[in-house]
């Protein structure tokens, strides 16, 4: 219990010193049901760097990814479209539990802002798992807190 108290600190300490905590909630094949939460940092003007885990019941175990996004903010090309941040990306995905997988994963979704602090995302992901490991598609949504 301790141990777990120690990481969580350890999360939130990293989390605050980020651009943007998000929330998620999403689907995969072989997950099942997700729930979850992430680290989004901008980079460059047009580059987001992200870590996410979510908690995967049917896998069992926790599904972690490591992601490069390019998020441009569409205002900035024509003003009516200030506040939609499509983005593409990849990196690293897996699972980590009794049956752990490893994989590259490429990453498409839109995040609309409510307001300059919190914005709602869809996202669709496929991960291509290396060697044996599965090839898993991934939906999710949810918010970020910036």
């Amino acid at each position: 219990m301790r141990r777990l108290l120690v990481v969580l600190l350890a999360l939130l300490g990293l989390a605050s010193a980020q651009g943007a905590i998000q929330m998620r909630f999403g689907y995969g094949e072989g997950l099942g049901l997700t729930f979850g939460a992430g680290v989004e940092n901008p980079l460059r003007q047009n580059l987001s760097g992200r870590l996410a885990a979510d908690l995967a019941p049917e896998a069992p175990g926790v599904a972690l990814e490591a992601l490069l996004l390019f998020k441009p903010d569409l205002g900035q090309y024509d003003p009516t479209l200030k506040g939609l941040l499509p983005y593409l990306g990849g990196g690293l995905s897996g699972v980590v539990g009794p049956n752990p997988t490893l994989g590259v994963s490429l990453a498409l979704g839109l995040e609309g802002l409510l307001d300059p602090t919190t914005g709602l995302f869809a996202e669709a992901a496929y991960v291509y798992g290396f060697a044996g490991f599965p090839k898993v598609g991934r939906f999710a949504f949810g918010v970020n807190f910036r």
